[in-house]
């Protein structure tokens, strides 16, 4: 799984021209945030938008399908990737930003970076 520089440079200045947004690498992809709330996911240049239980519907219907991080193994993906169009149709752009965001806050994936202070257990030092 990779991010070529020119799809997240495309992406990001489309992204942009609707909201303010930053973005860090996570892994093998690319997070994307609106003030602290991560609501979106770059991977394979694939642009993945978060969606809850109330919103999961209308990605479906919509015909967006899920993220799956691996081909094996089928689970419930809380990301939906945002067809082609909508990333180049500012107002459809704004659309699903919105219901991306506010899938985020009520889910309360805020960016805390003081989490990073925390001890991760499983890689205590073992006696």
């Amino acid at each position: 799984m990779t991010v070529s520089h020119a799809y997240l440079d495309r992406a990001i200045a489309n992204l942009s021209r609707v909201a303010e947004v930053s973005y860090r690498r996570i892994f093998n992809g690319v997070g994307v945030y609106h003030r602290g709330v991560q609501f979106a996911l770059i991977i394979n240049d694939k642009l993945y938008f978060r969606a809850d239980d109330d919103s999961r519907s209308l990605y479906i219907q919509q015909g967006m399908s899920a993220f799956q991080p691996r081909a094996a193994v089928q689970v419930e993906s809380c990301f939906f990737q945002l067809p082609e169009q909508v990333l180049i149709t500012p107002s459809e752009l704004h659309y699903w930003m919105r219901i991306a965001v506010e899938a985020a806050k009520t889910g309360d994936f805020r960016d805390d970076e003081t989490t990073l202070e925390t001890p991760i257990r499983h890689l205590r030092h073992r006696a």
